[in-house]
């Protein structure tokens, strides 16, 4: 799996984070059926977008 965390002043605005995941998954569109998380947290002074991209699966 591979992480990626941004750190955004407390008062971007959602298009901001909407267009930092746009660009997440430009940079994975060449992989084969990724698989991708993404997850918007906040506390006082900051929001985060974490991406999770699980390249390898055990079934």
């Amino acid at each position: 799996m591979i992480t990626f965390k941004k750190t955004f002043d407390f008062y971007a605005t959602d298009n901001e984070l909407g267009n930092y995941i746009s660009s997440m998954l430009e940079v994975v569109e060449g992989d084969i059926d990724p698989q991708i998380e993404f997850d918007v947290e906040s506390d006082d002074q900051h929001r985060y977008v974490i991406v999770n991209i699980l390249d390898k699966v055990l079934h």
